[in-house]
């Protein structure tokens, strides 16, 4: 399970959590080269966005990404 992602959260560690979050982040245009480092709160402030609404759209992910692996655990329960 994916723990929500939070302000204080570096560009890097939303990166390696799972692909789709990398995605995410590609979409509003972070640097996720050379500003790996960087916390998600700064990242937003340099480009100008609501820090709040890329949390929310980051955590939905996550949510989407917790769900999907619970239903894949819970059938894979009913087959072992």
């Amino acid at each position: 399970m994916i723990e929500k992602i939070k302000e204080d959260t570096s560009l890097k560690e939303i990166m390696e959590t799972h692909e789709r979050l990398e995605k995410a982040l590609r979409k509003y245009g972070f640097d996720t080269c050379c500003a790996k480092m960087e916390s998600l709160k700064d990242a937003c402030e340099k480009k100008g966005l609501d820090v709040e609404k890329v949390l929310e759209d980051l955590n939905r992910v996550v949510e989407e990404i917790n769900e999907e692996e619970r239903i894949i655990k819970e059938i894979e329960s009913q087959f072992l």
